[in-house]
């Protein structure tokens, strides 16, 4: 019986240590197959986006490796079929290797690096990290809709992490997650425009910030009322690409009818603006937002539209902020901070309630687009600075994946 035993005890000590060596032969060889057997390239996983794209082009093109621009294929919106899409693309694998989620992908042929910066365009990235098994970087600007695990690097804002604190304190502490002060928006100061009367852009978001702001009608009336006493040349107007279905219908009887058909005072020396031209990006054939926001002096913003803030402030605009005074929580500490860096502006403008406020800047000029009070010369921004570090932050996380 102690012979049995004994034996069996040896074969137990015998198995351990075979097991032992399995595990630490098998990750060595798993590491070297990690970089041979991807293709030496980034993916943008995109759909068609037109603020986000700005945005993941400037990362793509920041790591130095060729860019290619991958579809996603739209998922169902079901939330019974859309989970049981996800689980067949994410854990079954078609006959030929083709992905699910992204047009033209194959699992023999995957990237070093992905990106993705949408719902819409997460699925695709999940799916291409299941099929490598963890090989690809996967990237993700902005909080995304799963664990914050399931990404590799996670590239934040100032904003994002106030949400994580609001839910823990440990949660903003992210080994995979980088912040910047703004989103990352590819862009870079350009010469501002020189015209004899300001030309205005004004851009509407999706209606909705969950961390402090939801878009009312009324916000459409109090825009008009102020950009109706200024002298413009030239106004256009940005619709998100996902906009709230009531808010694009108000915006065409509360903003551009008013606008149009404005009242003309015989008595007043100001023109009144006839070239009003609204940019819808849920509709094909736009012109680039970049250009858009090029093409002006000003630029008037929601307070949910903080991807569209970032690019007109990377690109050295004086920006303001329309509905500014009704955000709450994490987004009024958020905009304190932008404003303490003199970055954006509360949008009211002259001959608005507090107008006898108005006072040039210690430079001696006069904001007629918010004269709440006097303000600090305009800061400056950046992104460039901030998409290096993002860029040098997503190699050496690549290098320690890997090591």
């Amino acid at each position: 019986m102690s012979t049995t035993l004994g034996n069996l005890l040896r074969l137990s000590v015998r198995a351990t240590r075979v097991h032992r060596r399995w595990i630490t032969i098998i990750p060595k060889r798993t590491r070297v197959e990690r970089h041979s057997s991807l293709l030496p390239e980034t993916w943008i996983i995109s759909d068609d986006n037109a603020i986000t794209n700005y945005s993941t082009a400037g990362v793509a093109h920041a790591l130095g490796l060729p860019v290619e621009t991958k579809r996603v294929i739209p998922q169902p919106t079901i939330p019974i079929i859309g989970q049981l899409s996800g689980l067949r693309s994410l854990f079954g694998e078609s006959s030929n290797g083709k992905l699910s989620c992204v047009e033209d992908a194959y699992t023999e042929s995957m990237p070093r690096f992905a990106i993705a910066a949408t719902r819409q365009a997460l699925p695709g990235l999940l799916e291409i990290r299941k099929r490598t098994d963890g090989r690809t970087m996967t990237v993700y600007l902005g909080l995304p809709d799963t664990k914050l695990s399931n990404v590799d690097a996670l590239l934040l804002t100032r904003l994002d992490q106030m949400k994580l604190r609001s839910i823990g304190p440990g949660r903003a502490n992210l080994d995979n997650a980088i912040s910047t002060l703004l989103p990352i928006s590819g862009l870079s100061p350009i010469t501002p425009v020189s015209a004899p009367d300001p030309s205005v852009v004004i851009c509407i978001g999706t209606g909705f910030e969950p961390s402090g702001f939801r878009l009312l009608t009324t916000d459409y009336d109090r825009i008009v009322d102020g950009i109706l006493h200024l002298p413009l040349s030239r106004i256009r107007i940005v619709m998100d690409p996902e906009p709230n279905r009531g808010m694009r219908t108000a915006l065409e009887s509360r903003v551009v009818k008013r606008i149009r058909e404005q009242p003309i005072d015989p008595n007043s020396t100001k023109k009144p603006v006839t070239d009003v031209e609204v940019i819808d990006y849920a509709v094909g054939g736009q012109p680039p937002l970049a250009e858009v926001l090029a093409s002006a002096t000003h630029v008037i913003a929601t307070a949910d539209n903080i991807p569209v803030i970032s690019m007109a402030v990377s690109m050295g605009l004086p920006v303001y902020i329309a509905g500014m005074e009704r955000v709450s929580n994490e987004l009024r500490s958020y905009y304190h901070m932008l404003d303490g860096r003199n970055l954006v502006r509360r949008f009211y403008p002259q001959n608005s309630r507090y107008s006898y406020m108005l006072a040039p800047d210690i430079t001696g000029n006069v904001d007629e687009f918010s004269a709440i009070r006097d303000h600090d010369p305009w800061g400056t921004y950046d992104a460039q600075q901030d998409l290096s570090d993002v860029a040098e932050f997503i190699k050496e996380r690549y290098i320690e994946i890997n090591s």
